[in-house]
């Protein structure tokens, strides 16, 4: 499935590669992969050399009528072996923002195309993973009713669609209106309404409709920025009861330094896999999104803190979940994901990145917890402005509660990169 954005970024990269003033860059890489056990098994581990080649486009803009950019790569992957089917996997991930009216009427475009597990408790692996893409556009329009005073609107159209999990699919009609106090220069008080309704293409799937109402305050001052909204949710099930329940998100950025920053952000509220997925109800993406129909309440914390010296950059992040299903309490876990990264550049075109990540996941049906841990160290080498090489390696390790459910995986790569 290859979703709209990626046919209009096509069509006017190769049709009109002048309409805008923006930059575009083009990408062909081919990689070849091994791994100790491809299928992530206890026992009867199979290895496996891999061949991955892609080609990428990606455009940016950031002009009066334009604004924001889009990304898209394919990429076919071989099995050598033959012991499993090759596959074509697209990633696309689209932010633009068009001004029709200036600083009055926009057409928004989001797009997010990607590769998620067809059954979330077995290992990420050949034949457990599916293409799934949530796309939506619509207008958005800001009115001032005085010098301190604006109202805005919004009304977008998603589609949700996933290769394998058929109840995924859904089309949505969101409404969404703020009145917006600016009490300071860098303090804003606003009032929110929004409502959506979700119609799912499977029959056995509960359509339902939510009605948000929520205060938020908005404030910039010295380095730091904090955004509070405050309100409550409810949902009107087509079969099943309605739900109500509070509303809360906090976000704040703190600027340490000119090379050092803080990011710490709090959400609680409902949620769905179509906005987990887009990135609507979260701030880092999960390590094991449950792709269903399922409305859940979710409760996330994250840290981040990303600093800069001397060539080198250090990114840590720390995020945990908790998401209880309104309908299905068998689907209920926990989540705990830990990434800590370091990339190094060199004299000569040489840099490298090495890191840890950690990922927890308890199950609440059962109690079953997985352990994920996976080191990996990255070298490479930058021989023109447009050619370079990569050679990666990378141990994922799983401890399982369930035994049959363990396994390791040493995985090598090797890339050569062409970009212009």
């Amino acid at each position: 499935m290859i979703s709209i954005a990626v046919f209009f970024l096509l069509a006017i990269s190769l049709i009109m590669p002048d309409a805008y003033a923006g930059e575009w860059r083009y990408s062909i890489e081919d990689e070849i992969g091994y791994s100790t056990n491809i299928a992530r098994t206890a026992d009867n581990e199979i290895d496996e050399y891999t061949n991955a080649a892609r080609i990428g486009v990606r455009y940016e803009e950031n002009s009066v009528d334009l604004e924001g950019s889009i990304g898209a790569n394919i990429e076919h992957l071989s099995y050598l072996s033959g012991v499993f089917e090759n596959e074509i996997r697209s990633y696309l991930n689209a932010d633009l923002k068009w001004s029709l009216m200036e600083n009055r009427l926009f057409w928004m475009v989001e797009d997010t195309l990607s590769i998620e597990p067809v059954l979330s408790r077995q290992a990420w692996m050949p034949g457990n993973v599916q293409q799934t893409n949530v796309f939506s556009t619509g207008p958005s329009i800001i009115y001032r009713l005085d010098s301190s005073t604006r109202v805005t609107a919004d009304v977008r159209y998603m589609n949700s669609y996933a290769e394998e999990t058929r109840e995924f699919n859904s089309n949505r009609w969101y409404l969404g209106t703020s009145l917006i106090q600016e009490s300071s220069l860098l303090t804003d008080v606003s009032a929110n309404l929004t409502w959506t309704n979700v119609d799912f293409n499977d029959e056995d799937a509960d359509d339902y409709q939510q009605v948000g109402l929520f205060a938020a305050w908005d404030q910039q001052y010295g380095r730091s920025g904090l955004r509070f909204e405050l309100g409550g949710l409810g949902i009107n099930f087509d079969r099943g009861d309605d739900k109500y329940g509070p509303y809360t998100r906090l976000v704040w950025n703190r600027l340490i330094s000119s090379a050092s920053r803080l990011l710490v952000a709090f959400n609680y509220g409902f949620a769905d896999a179509a906005q987990q997925v887009s990135g609507r109800t979260r701030a880092a993406p999960v390590s094991s999104n449950i792709i269903s129909s399922q409305v859940y309440t979710n409760s996330e914390v994250e840290v981040a803190y990303r600093t800069e010296w001397a060539r080198s950059v250090l990114e840590t992040s720390l995020n945990y979940q908790k998401q209880l299903f309104l309908n299905s309490s068998d689907l209920d876990q926990s989540l705990v994901n830990i990434r800590i990264a370091w990339s190094k550049g060199f004299r000569g075109g040489i840099s490298t990145d090495s890191g840890i990540s950690y990922a927890r996941t308890v199950y609440d049906l059962d109690d079953r917890t997985d352990d994920t841990l996976s080191p990996f160290f990255g070298i490479y080498f930058q021989r023109s402005s447009r050619l370079s090489y990569s050679i990666r390696s990378e141990w994922e390790s799983r401890d399982s509660s369930v035994n049959s459910s363990d396994y390791s995986d040493l995985m090598f790569y090797a890339a050569v990169s062409y970009r212009h």
